[in-house]
């Protein structure tokens, strides 16, 4: 929901709220004129002294408290500020508050005005040295146990403010003002949201209340798969379109999918610290007052935050129990108790969490430890919301109209109880089974399958996740054949963006496969055939997450933002041929730096400034470089697309192997080299049968392995062959494009047509190029659309798919 509002308005917002929120800061320090509502005559005021209490004066330890007028910057900033924040992270979601959080605005002004650290990264290959950002290490000390430390500072924090700044405008300003300026240095070492990442005593809090999602809060794992999602990174370029600004600080990401960041961690140790030492700190706080001053008048009249002598309490008795004092200084007491209530939360939580499990395991109800822990976590957060809001907000809600102080505690339980209707009956499979169901209805709009009929005048994307695998049951035509290739595409589909890893597929899938009735082993021969198409995914040290992917897609995007803006005035044009030239492979990468030397400095500053937000390293660079030109692109596919159906037609006995190929120039050689390249996954500069084979099962083409290496022996002219080197393929795929018969160039339309609706659209443009080149990102699709939409109606009519085809050409056999 919140996601979608654009980031433009959302800056104005943070804007806003960063100002509000320095302007209360300011008044801790000066405000000549706050005082004047608190007055004992003022009595229309509800901050007056003589409204906070009905009784004639607060008690703190048998002794009245002397009650003076007081500026409002304190107890605003705890009466409507924090409660603000922890009800719009339940209610508004993650996605919201994360992109308004003044504190995580701040705290990226270091990135903003350009100001942080990098380190030099020396290149073994080259030896070349390159400057990027530093980000947290994922194996480091923070890394592995940040929670722990968020949870430290939370308590630190909380004991902070019944000793220091509860009352005392001077240090809660001089607390405020560490904080913004710690989380503007932290976020100057490391890249991204660090600060809010690794260090915020505030995050705890994030989870707790906005995972695994909030009342409002939108599904990233179920819509169209996009760059951009909740509360992610982003920017907006120079056209107003906004970008991804990821780095991949952390993974799983919150700000991401903060519903999978949530059953990623939900078994790990530190949860429970997370969910029971939390409740238990919370509960604390609101009790300790008690045992302070030994009533509860004390929290309930909100006396505590207008205590103009406070840190004249530091070294008084911390307990007042049955009209006893206890010689233990608060300085000590309070994060003492404070400290108790978090180890018996924590301790109660897991003795509770023992219990639920054996007493499930005793009437053979066996749920999973994610389960057991989700209702556990969700009935915290259900009643500490409660808890927070209706009895220890009450201090504040006593300040309310006398209207509004019944209506406030029936809107929290209203909105609380909605979440824990929402949040409860979720799980890990019902997560998953989500997600895949919308792989499944990209994959069922992909095959040229009657759907129609069954959907009552509604489309695929109208049907929720359990009649989507009932359509996959039931659909006719919908065979093994079919089957098999739909669960390839989602397996190739989740490889690709990070999802999963080729050792945990297997388990991952489990319930695809069912759905699908495949089985292990045929999941095992979908896996071979990926991994002959792009043997990267067998690369454990080097694979990447989720969070990787997207930092090389926004470092793609940003990077044509870049070349295409400075290409419009640019006073050497020629300068920017060169770039293009160097990413439709016309000239080696090697060529595209001595090309940067020729940019103003701005130029090369601004490219410098994105290769090292987005920490991509050269090799990184040369993949995204090659795949960037929507021309070159465009003309590869044809070349590649030519290849194939010529390979089918030798294959079907339709044409025969040409000898006699001519002459290549130069420009048609650095195309089919990039084209073998694609064939070639193992990159052995020979392409074997398992190879040709995954190719033309991409495009619908299915042949037997013994037809294959007949093909081969065909093409190569001796028997027995299994492999073609580049001059035996040089030899398939040297054609002339134009020549393509009319029928072959429908068929070719038809492939991408999946709908048969006349129009190629954006959605099926990207399935079936992705079958066929799964590097290719959802910008480098959407320029290639661009480039062949003439009409500017955001689809592809048949004259322009022949048109874009037919505007290559090469030398005739």
């Amino acid at each position: 929901m919140f996601a979608k509002i654009p980031e433009r308005q959302m800056h104005r917002v943070r804007w806003v709220l960063a100002l509000g929120w320095l302007l209360i800061i300011a008044s801790l320090f000066y405000d000549p004129i706050s005082y004047w509502f608190t007055l004992p005559e003022n009595t229309w005021s509800p901050l007056s002294i003589s409204n906070v209490t009905a009784l004639e004066c607060v008690k703190i330890q048998g002794n009245c408290m002397q009650e003076v007028p007081y500026a409002v910057g304190a107890i605003m900033f705890w009466a409507f500020i924090v409660p603000i924040g922890v009800f719009a992270v339940m209610v508004l979601g993650l996605e919201a508050w994360r992109r308004i959080c003044p504190l995580s605005f701040m705290s990226q002004l270091p990135r903003a005005l350009g100001f942080q650290r990098h380190r030099k990264k020396v290149d073994p290959t080259t030896g070349k040295t390159r400057s990027e950002l530093v980000k947290v290490d994922p194996n480091s000390w923070l890394a592995r146990n940040h929670l722990y430390l968020q949870l430290f500072l939370l308590y630190v924090g909380i004991t902070g403010r019944i000793l220091f700044y509860n009352s005392n405008r001077l240090s809660l300003g001089v607390f405020l003002l560490a904080t913004i300026a710690s989380a503007m240095v932290f976020n100057y070492f490391y890249a991204g949201k660090s600060w809010c990442q690794f260090i915020c005593p505030m995050a705890p809090v994030e989870q707790v209340f906005g995972e695994p999602r909030g009342l409002l809060n939108s599904a990233a794992h179920t819509g169209e798969r996009q760059a951009i999602t909740q509360s992610m990174c982003r920017t907006v370029n120079a056209e107003g379109k906004e970008n991804s600004a990821c780095v991949a600080c952390h993974s799983p990401c919150v700000d991401i999918d903060s519903e999978r960041s949530y059953w990623d961690a939900i078994v790990k140790p530190e949860s429970q610290w997370l969910y029971y030492a939390y409740v238990g700190l919370t509960v604390g706080y609101f009790v300790y007052p008690f045992l302070f001053a030994g009533n509860w008048e004390y929290l309930l009249s909100a006396a505590w935050a207008h205590q103009e002598n406070q840190l004249d309490t530091l070294f008084n008795p911390g307990f007042y129990i049955f009209n006893q004092s206890i010689p233990i200084p608060k300085l000590i007491a309070a994060p003492l108790t404070i400290g108790v209530f978090g180890l018996v939360g924590y301790y109660l939580g897991r003795k509770i969490e023992k219990f639920y499990k054996a007493y499930r395991f005793r009437n053979h109800k066996l749920v999973t430890n994610e389960i057991i822990r989700h209702r556990l976590f969700t009935l915290c957060t259900f009643f500490i919301f409660n808890f927070f809001f209706i009895f220890g907000g009450s201090n504040f809600v006593r300040l309310l109209p006398v209207q509004l102080r019944y209506l406030f505690p029936l809107v929290m339980a209203v909105c609380s109880g909605l979440w824990l209707y929402r949040t409860w009956p979720r799980n890990p499979s019902v997560y998953q089974r989500e997600g895949l169901a919308n792989r499944l209805r990209k994959q069922l709009g992909k095959l040229k399958l009657n759907i129609s009929q069954f959907l009552d005048g509604r489309s695929l994307d109208d049907l929720n996740v359990d009649e989507v695998y009932v359509l996959a049951k039931i659909l006719p035509g919908f065979d093994k054949q079919k089957q098999l290739q739909a669960y390839k595409g989602i397996l190739k589909e989740a490889l690709n963006e990070g999802y999963i890893d080729i050792a945990g597929s297997l388990e991952f899938f489990r319930q695809m496969r069912v759905e699908l009735n495949i089985t292990d082993e045929e999941h095992g021969l979908i896996v071979t055939e990926l991994e002959v198409e792009n043997p990267s995914v067998l690369d454990v040290i080097n694979r990447k997450n989720h969070e990787d992917w997207l930092r090389q897609e926004s470092y793609r995007q940003a990077l044509l933002d870049t070349v295409v803006e400075s290409s419009k005035d640019h006073p050497h044009q020629a300068m920017v041929l060169d770039i293009f030239d160097v990413m439709t492979g016309q000239k080696s990468f090697d060529y595209f730096n001595e090309v940067l030397k020729k940019l103003s400095a701005e130029e090369l500053k601004t490219v410098q400034a994105i290769r090292e937000e987005y920490s991509i390293t050269p090799e990184e660079e040369e993949e995204i470089l090659t795949h960037s030109n929507p021309n070159q692109l465009w003309q590869t596919m044809a070349y590649t697309l030519s290849a194939i159906e010529h390979l089918d037609a030798i294959a079907q006995g339709k044409e025969g192997v040409s000898c006699n190929i001519g002459t290549i120039d130069k420009k048609q050689m650095a195309f089919y080299e990039q084209t073998f390249k694609k064939f070639d996954k193992d990159g052995n500069n020979s392409l074997s049968v398992a190879e040709l084979h995954a190719l033309l099962r991409a495009v619908g083409r299915s042949y037997s392995s013994e037809r294959l290496r007949e093909v081969m022996d065909l093409i190569t002219g001796h028997p027995n062959s299994n492999s073609l080197t580049f001059v035996e393929f040089t030899n398939l795929i040297h054609r002339d494009l134009k020549d393509t018969p009319e029928d072959a160039m429908l068929q070719r339309f038809r492939f991408f047509d999946t709908d048969g609706s006349g129009n190629i659209s954006l959605e099926e443009l990207r399935l079936c190029l992705r079958d066929i080149d799964t590097g290719l990102s959802d910008s480098e699709i959407e320029e290639m659309l661009k480039l062949a939409d003439t009409s500017g109606d955001h689809e592809l009519s048949y004259e322009e798919f022949c048109q874009i085809f037919e505007q290559f050409r090469t030398v005739a056999h």
